[in-house]
C-alpha cells in the first residue's frame, strides 16, 4: 500500500514540472512585486554591484553635425540571439536602451525592428548588462540615427540614452568570459 502511495505521489509530482516552469510573465509578475514592496516600505536601496563598474566607465561628450553626444567607452560584444554579428559592431554604437534582462533588451530590439529599424541589435558587457543598439558606424553617422529616432513619436528613451558606445579593444589579459 505504502508503495502505490509513493508511486502516485511520485507520478502527481512528475505531472506538475512542467507547470513549475519560469515565465517571462511570472519573472516580470515577481520582479514588479518585489519592487513595488519596496517602494512601499520606503526602502530605495539598490544592491547592484555593476553600477560603480558603468558609473566610472570613461565617459566624454562629442560634438557631432547632429549636436553633442554623450560618449561611453567600454568593452562590449554581441549577444546570442540579439540579432547581430561581430562585424555589425563597429567603432560607435548608437545606444537607445539599457537593461538588466535579456528578455527586456529583446522586447525593444523587436519594436524597433517592427517599426522599420531593421539594423537594431542587442550588445552586452561582462556582467552582463545588455544595451540595444540602434546602428554602428562613424560617430556622425550614429548621431544621425539617433537624432532622427528622436523625432519619431513612437519611442521614448529614458535617461541616460541615447549615448554613444566607443568601443575599447579588448586586452589580451582582460577577456571577455562566456557565461557558461
Amino acid at each position: 500500500m505504502k508503495l502505490k502511495t509513493a508511486g502516485a505521489l511520485l507520478l502527481l509530482g512528475v505531472m506538475a514540472l512542467p507547470s513549475c516552469k519560469t515565465s517571462e510573465e511570472n519573472y516580470r509578475a515577481a520582479y514588479e512585486k518585489t519592487i513595488q514592496a519596496r517602494r512601499e516600505s520606503g526602502d530605495s536601496t539598490e544592491v547592484n554591484i555593476y553600477t560603480n563598474l558603468r558609473t566610472q566607465a570613461p565617459s566624454r561628450t562629442e560634438e557631432t553635425e547632429y549636436g553633442p553626444y554623450e560618449v561611453r567607452t567600454m568593452v562590449v560584444r554581441v549577444t546570442e540571439g540579439g540579432g547581430a554579428i561581430a562585424e555589425y559592431v563597429k567603432e560607435y554604437c548608437g545606444v537607445v536602451g539599457q537593461f538588466k534582462q535579456i528578455f527586456n533588451a529583446k522586447s525593444l530590439r523587436e519594436r524597433l525592428v517592427d517599426a522599420g529599424y531593421p539594423g537594431a541589435f542587442i550588445v552586452e558587457t561582462a556582467e552582463p548588462y545588455y544595451y540595444v543598439v540602434l546602428t554602428s558606424g562613424t560617430i556622425n553617422q550614429v548621431a544621425q540615427a539617433l537624432s532622427e529616432l528622436k523625432k519619431d513619436p513612437n519611442f521614448v528613451m529614458r535617461e541616460p540614452c541615447p549615448f554613444i558606445i566607443d568601443r575599447a579593444p579588448l586586452k589580451p589579459q582582460q577577456p571577455l568570459m562566456k557565461r557558461g
